[in-house]
């Protein structure tokens, strides 16, 4: 169930998100204002005078550390010396698929899938699951997510346990903004899950990690969160999973995607592809001078973004993040003056003039159109990437002096999963956003606030578009609330929640805080009458009333 602060157009549009999600939770769909047409043209091979491509990067992998991959042996075999045989005959092998990857976001969303494991480490070729080396590198023992820039980074992105487990070995001193790729040591938790899985979770933030050796954890659980530490150069978590050949001495690192190229049964519960096409991944407009900002060639920061520009501006310049840009790719931009009329359009350009294709990709152009400078209010405008729709965006132009206020965000909405929990399972709440998810393209915090029968469970502030929470053992029949509020830090958008009941009823611990008492009664009296999903509603029959409450007062414990 879906419910929001407020009910727009634009939460009409994210409805739509949710129902295409139902089929697969992570295939959503592009939103556009406008559908941008083909432009049949051959691509124009040199720059226009009004302004074009600016400048470009090839956003480029960094492997572990050469004494990573030997460190992590070495631990394991420890573990299994201390501690015995991981598993017992007949069960190698045999693995509870995840159902998310360890991160508090969403992939190939908000995290960029940029290396799998190379299944063809030993003979110095590449191979990934999905078949070709393109996305892995020699010797990768790791699935590597990425989060969009360090500016993520810095809001903080939960690391999140795979699975129930203890942890083996874990460090975190170690530098974590590491912006060029190195042979640092990185910050990393170890966790055995049970049999023959054994688990290392990579690249972690400085000081974060929540959890000593020796603890049970659980599913769903934070342990950390995302850095650049070690070998890396991107912010993001590399998380590896190993098993035991017979030998104690002996491990060999697993690939739990499964394709054409690691036939057999996947190690996820809902496989994520390897999305095809051109996808904008962040964009934003600005006055500065990006070629300026990119002088360094460090490209893993956002640049400096705005949400208007005046008739007197002198150059402006548009930023965007996308992922597989293919070979000889082009791209149109049309821009609509605010009556609605085509002021100008670029023609079919060139985006990527090579047979090169590239998976991750960073591009600023530089514009100066005329009407920009003559025809002050709301500008539309369309960018089209190989003949598809890119991103449609509105484009503030005031007049010279005019200061346009900040903005908060745009609607979101939010959805909590598995909607049949049970209280062995442990939920994801996902966020779903327009493509324009900001007005003044600021990077968008989240506060999650996970509540059961009212009582606040979890509340953390994200940069990813999912949060999770442990399962809520003994808590049969339990409403849980997943409430989301975006922000730009300095105003908040508006709050967006989702509701599920667990399976089972209720025993009288409405707030699951392991006791009956006048919370519990308190709760009754506050959602009397009818109600949806209530956590008064014992019996739930879609009323909570007097058989409630006489419930709950029978299993008093006061």
């Amino acid at each position: 169930m879906l419910r929001t602060t407020t009910f727009t157009v634009a939460m009409m549009a994210l409805a739509g998100v949710l129902a295409a999600n139902v089929e697969h939770e992570e295939s959503t769909p592009v939103l556009k204002a406008i559908q941008a047409s083909v432009n049949a043209g051959p691509p124009i091979h040199v720059r226009l005078p009004e302004g074009g491509v600016a400048g470009w990067a090839e956003i480029g992998g960094s492997s572990a550390a050469a004494g990573d991959r030997s460190h992590i042996l070495d631990a394991i075999s420890d573990y299994s010396r201390r501690h015995g045989p991981f598993s017992t005959p007949g069960t190698r092998g045999v693995f509870e698929p995840f159902s998310i990857f360890p991160v508090g976001g969403r992939e190939w969303e908000d995290l960029i899938m940029f290396d799998y494991v190379d299944l063809s480490s030993d003979d110095g070729t590449l191979e990934h699951w999905n078949c070709g080396g393109r996305y892995t590198y020699d010797g990768s023992y790791a699935n590597s997510a990425w989060l969009k820039s360090f500016d993520q980074q810095l809001i903080g992105v939960p690391v999140i346990a795979v699975l129930d487990g203890t942890v083996t070995e874990f460090r975190d001193s170690e530098p974590d903004q590491n912006e060029v790729p190195g042979d640092g040591l990185t910050n990393y938790i170890g966790i055995h899950h049970g049999g023959d899985r054994y688990c290392w979770y990579e690249s972690l933030k400085q000081g974060s990690v929540t959890v000593e050796v020796g603890d049970e954890v659980l599913a769903g659980q934070q342990i950390a969160q995302v850095a650049s530490s070690g070998g890396a150069s991107w912010p993001g978590l590399r998380f590896s999973t190993w098993e035991p050949t017979g030998n104690v001495d002996e491990w060999i690192h697993v690939e739990p995607y499964a394709g054409d190229c690691n036939p057999g049964s996947s190690g996820w519960q809902n496989q994520i592809d390897i999305p095809v096409g051109a996808e904008c991944r962040d964009f934003g407009i600005t006055t500065s001078n990006l070629s300026d900002f990119y002088a360094d060639e460090i490209y893993s920061w956002r640049p400096p973004l705005e949400g208007s520009i005046t008739l007197n501006h002198d150059r402006l310049w548009m930023w965007t993040y996308a992922t597989d840009i293919g070979i000889f790719s082009t791209y149109q931009l049309r821009f609509y003056d605010p009556a609605g009329n085509l002021n100008y359009d670029t023609g079919t350009q060139w985006l990527n003039f090579s047979s090169t294709s590239y998976r991750q990709f960073i591009t600023w152009f530089a514009w100066d159109i005329p009407g920009l400078h003559t025809i002050p209010g709301t500008w539309t405008v369309d960018v089209i990437v190989n003949g598809d729709p890119y991103i449609n965006f509105p484009l503030e132009v005031l007049q010279p002096g005019t200061i346009l206020p900040n903005r908060p965000p745009k609607p979101i909405a939010t959805s909590i999963s598995p909607p049949d929990a049970t209280p062995d399972d442990f939920l994801t709440c996902r966020v779903y956003t327009l493509d324009v998810d900001d007005p003044d393209w600021d990077l968008l915090s989240f506060e999650y606030t996970w509540t059961v029968g009212g009582r606040v469970v979890r509340q953390v502030t994200s940069a990813g578009l999912a949060d999770h929470l442990p399962r809520l053992e003994g808590c049969d029949g339990a409403v849980v609330t997943c409430q989301v509020v975006p922000s730009d830090g300095s105003l908040n958008g508006p709050t967006s929640f989702d509701v599920v009941r667990l399976s089972g009823f209720s025993s009288g611990d409405l707030n699951c805080d392991g006791s009956i008492g006048i919370e519990d009664l308190l709760v009754i009296l506050n959602e009397w009458g009818a109600c949806d999903i209530c956590s008064g509603d014992l019996d739930q029959n879609a009323v909570v009333d007097i058989t409630d409450l006489l419930a709950v007062i029978a299993e008093w414990e006061g």
